[in-house]
Protein backbone atom coordinates (compact mmCIF):
# COMPACT_ATOMS: atom_id res chain seq x y z
CA UNK A 1 0.00 0.00 0.00
CA UNK A 2 1.64 3.37 -1.11
CA UNK A 3 1.14 5.97 1.80
CA UNK A 4 1.67 9.88 1.40
CA UNK A 5 4.69 11.10 3.83
CA UNK A 6 4.53 14.62 5.82
CA UNK A 7 6.38 16.91 3.87
CA UNK A 8 8.55 17.81 6.38
CA UNK A 9 9.35 14.60 7.19
CA UNK A 10 8.14 14.43 10.43
CA UNK A 11 4.38 14.21 11.95
CA UNK A 12 2.45 15.38 15.10
CA UNK A 13 2.03 11.57 15.99
CA UNK A 14 6.24 11.51 15.61
CA UNK A 15 8.56 9.61 13.78
CA UNK A 16 10.09 10.65 10.53
CA UNK A 17 8.01 8.31 8.19
CA UNK A 18 4.78 8.59 10.30
CA UNK A 19 1.81 8.01 8.07
CA UNK A 20 -0.37 11.42 6.95
CA UNK A 21 -3.11 9.89 4.44
CA UNK A 22 -3.20 6.41 3.04
CA UNK A 23 -3.68 6.17 -0.84
CA UNK A 24 -6.07 3.11 -1.36
CA UNK A 25 -5.63 0.99 -4.77
CA UNK A 26 -9.38 1.33 -4.85
CA UNK A 27 -8.44 5.19 -5.51
CA UNK A 28 -5.11 4.94 -7.91
CA UNK A 29 -7.58 4.30 -11.13
CA UNK A 30 -9.88 7.24 -10.46
CA UNK A 31 -11.59 9.46 -13.23
CA UNK A 32 -9.65 12.53 -13.78
CA UNK A 33 -11.88 14.36 -15.68
CA UNK A 34 -15.78 15.11 -15.45
CA UNK A 35 -18.39 16.12 -18.06
CA UNK A 36 -18.91 19.58 -17.67
CA UNK A 37 -21.68 20.76 -15.76
CA UNK A 38 -24.47 23.20 -17.42
CA UNK A 39 -25.00 25.74 -15.24
CA UNK A 40 -25.59 29.06 -16.05
CA UNK A 41 -23.65 31.53 -14.15
CA UNK A 42 -24.65 35.72 -14.58
CA UNK A 43 -23.12 38.25 -13.13
CA UNK A 44 -24.18 40.02 -9.95
CA UNK A 45 -24.86 43.53 -11.63
CA UNK A 46 -26.49 44.48 -15.15
CA UNK A 47 -23.75 44.65 -17.40
CA UNK A 48 -23.34 44.41 -21.79
CA UNK A 49 -21.15 41.45 -23.14
CA UNK A 50 -20.02 41.90 -26.90
CA UNK A 51 -17.50 38.68 -27.22
CA UNK A 52 -16.29 40.41 -30.82
CA UNK A 53 -14.64 43.28 -29.48
CA UNK A 54 -13.62 41.33 -26.10
CA UNK A 55 -16.04 43.67 -23.84
CA UNK A 56 -17.79 42.91 -20.72
CA UNK A 57 -18.93 46.90 -19.28
CA UNK A 58 -21.07 47.92 -16.85
CA UNK A 59 -24.86 48.85 -17.78
CA UNK A 60 -25.45 52.03 -15.44
CA UNK A 61 -29.35 52.49 -14.97
CA UNK A 62 -30.12 56.10 -15.05
CA UNK A 63 -33.96 57.89 -12.93
CA UNK A 64 -36.29 58.96 -15.47
CA UNK A 65 -36.92 62.23 -13.87
CA UNK A 66 -35.09 64.29 -16.12
CA UNK A 67 -36.33 62.68 -19.40
CA UNK A 68 -40.57 62.91 -17.80
CA UNK A 69 -39.76 66.73 -16.89
CA UNK A 70 -37.99 67.24 -19.67
CA UNK A 71 -34.85 68.80 -17.78
CA UNK A 72 -32.66 68.32 -21.30
CA UNK A 73 -29.44 70.11 -19.84
CA UNK A 74 -30.07 68.02 -16.87
CA UNK A 75 -30.52 64.83 -18.43
CA UNK A 76 -27.11 65.49 -20.45
CA UNK A 77 -25.20 65.72 -17.50
CA UNK A 78 -26.67 63.01 -16.18
CA UNK A 79 -26.22 60.62 -18.92
CA UNK A 80 -22.15 61.81 -18.90
CA UNK A 81 -21.84 61.05 -15.33
CA UNK A 82 -23.04 57.42 -16.28
CA UNK A 83 -20.53 57.19 -19.27
CA UNK A 84 -17.86 57.90 -16.24
CA UNK A 85 -19.11 54.16 -14.63
CA UNK A 86 -20.03 52.33 -18.19
CA UNK A 87 -22.45 51.93 -20.81
CA UNK A 88 -25.41 53.78 -20.02
CA UNK A 89 -29.10 52.28 -20.25
CA UNK A 90 -31.00 55.94 -21.81
CA UNK A 91 -33.67 56.29 -19.59
CA UNK A 92 -37.19 55.82 -20.60
CA UNK A 93 -36.01 53.03 -23.43
CA UNK A 94 -37.41 48.92 -22.83
CA UNK A 95 -36.15 46.86 -20.47
CA UNK A 96 -34.11 43.55 -21.20
CA UNK A 97 -36.74 41.00 -22.04
CA UNK A 98 -39.28 44.09 -22.95
CA UNK A 99 -41.45 44.72 -26.53
CA UNK A 100 -39.48 47.89 -27.49
CA UNK A 101 -35.86 48.82 -27.97
CA UNK A 102 -33.37 48.88 -25.22
CA UNK A 103 -31.25 51.64 -26.17
CA UNK A 104 -27.51 51.88 -24.75
CA UNK A 105 -24.93 54.28 -25.55
CA UNK A 106 -21.23 54.06 -24.51
CA UNK A 107 -18.07 57.21 -25.74
CA UNK A 108 -16.26 56.27 -28.30
CA UNK A 109 -13.49 58.48 -27.13
CA UNK A 110 -13.91 61.31 -24.24
CA UNK A 111 -11.14 64.11 -22.86
CA UNK A 112 -7.80 62.11 -21.90
CA UNK A 113 -7.55 63.60 -18.36
CA UNK A 114 -11.25 62.64 -17.37
CA UNK A 115 -10.84 60.09 -14.63
CA UNK A 116 -13.74 58.27 -16.29
CA UNK A 117 -12.43 54.92 -17.02
CA UNK A 118 -14.99 53.86 -19.86
CA UNK A 119 -14.15 57.06 -21.63
CA UNK A 120 -13.46 54.72 -25.17
CA UNK A 121 -15.30 52.01 -24.46
CA UNK A 122 -17.19 51.76 -27.83
CA UNK A 123 -13.94 52.91 -29.86
CA UNK A 124 -13.78 49.95 -31.61
CA UNK A 125 -18.18 49.37 -31.75
CA UNK A 126 -17.41 49.15 -35.86
CA UNK A 127 -16.03 46.40 -35.75
CA UNK A 128 -19.61 44.58 -35.11
CA UNK A 129 -20.74 42.89 -38.20
CA UNK A 130 -24.73 41.64 -39.35
CA UNK A 131 -25.22 38.47 -37.56
CA UNK A 132 -23.21 39.19 -34.91
CA UNK A 133 -24.55 38.43 -31.07
CA UNK A 134 -23.59 40.72 -27.95
CA UNK A 135 -25.68 40.05 -24.59
CA UNK A 136 -27.28 41.57 -21.78
CA UNK A 137 -27.20 40.78 -18.47
CA UNK A 138 -29.67 42.31 -16.59
CA UNK A 139 -31.45 41.54 -13.33
CA UNK A 140 -29.51 38.24 -13.21
CA UNK A 141 -31.00 37.41 -16.58
CA UNK A 142 -28.88 36.53 -19.60
CA UNK A 143 -30.61 38.25 -23.10
CA UNK A 144 -29.06 37.50 -26.24
CA UNK A 145 -29.22 40.12 -29.58
CA UNK A 146 -28.08 39.71 -32.87
CA UNK A 147 -26.98 42.74 -34.57
CA UNK A 148 -29.10 43.27 -37.71
CA UNK A 149 -28.35 46.59 -38.81
CA UNK A 150 -25.36 49.29 -38.50
CA UNK A 151 -25.57 52.68 -40.37
CA UNK A 152 -24.54 56.27 -39.38
CA UNK A 153 -26.82 58.77 -38.34
CA UNK A 154 -26.89 62.88 -37.56
CA UNK A 155 -26.39 63.28 -34.00
CA UNK A 156 -30.18 64.95 -34.59
CA UNK A 157 -31.78 62.14 -35.26
CA UNK A 158 -33.99 60.65 -33.03
CA UNK A 159 -36.00 58.16 -34.53
CA UNK A 160 -33.42 55.58 -33.01
CA UNK A 161 -34.95 55.61 -29.78
CA UNK A 162 -37.92 54.78 -31.01
CA UNK A 163 -40.22 52.17 -29.20
CA UNK A 164 -42.04 49.47 -31.39
CA UNK A 165 -44.37 48.40 -29.53
CA UNK A 166 -44.00 44.34 -31.11
CA UNK A 167 -40.75 43.74 -31.31
CA UNK A 168 -37.90 42.63 -29.03
CA UNK A 169 -34.73 45.14 -30.33
CA UNK A 170 -31.52 46.66 -28.68
CA UNK A 171 -29.42 49.56 -30.04
CA UNK A 172 -25.61 50.43 -29.35
CA UNK A 173 -25.12 54.44 -29.83
CA UNK A 174 -21.54 55.84 -30.08
CA UNK A 175 -19.64 58.91 -31.81
CA UNK A 176 -18.07 58.62 -34.80
CA UNK A 177 -15.67 59.10 -36.43
CA UNK A 178 -13.89 58.33 -33.34
CA UNK A 179 -12.36 61.47 -31.80
CA UNK A 180 -15.34 63.36 -33.13
CA UNK A 181 -18.93 63.88 -32.29
CA UNK A 182 -19.92 64.79 -36.09
CA UNK A 183 -22.15 61.62 -36.48
CA UNK A 184 -23.72 58.75 -34.53
CA UNK A 185 -22.48 54.60 -35.13
CA UNK A 186 -25.83 52.66 -34.56
CA UNK A 187 -25.81 49.04 -34.35
CA UNK A 188 -29.19 47.50 -33.91
CA UNK A 189 -30.15 44.11 -32.62
CA UNK A 190 -33.08 41.94 -32.41
CA UNK A 191 -33.45 39.80 -29.28
CA UNK A 192 -32.93 36.18 -29.81
CA UNK A 193 -32.73 34.50 -26.74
Amino acid sequence: QEVLEGAMGESQSGGANAVLLPLLPSEKNKRKSFDWVDIQIAPTDNRIVIPRLGKSVPLVEMGTENIEGENWNDLEKQIQEGLKQGVVHYPGTAKPGQYGNVFMTGHSSYYPWDPGKFKDVFATLSKLEVGDRYYVYYNQKKFTYQVTEKKEVQPSNVDVLKQPDDDKMSTLMTCTPVGTTLRRLIITGEQVG
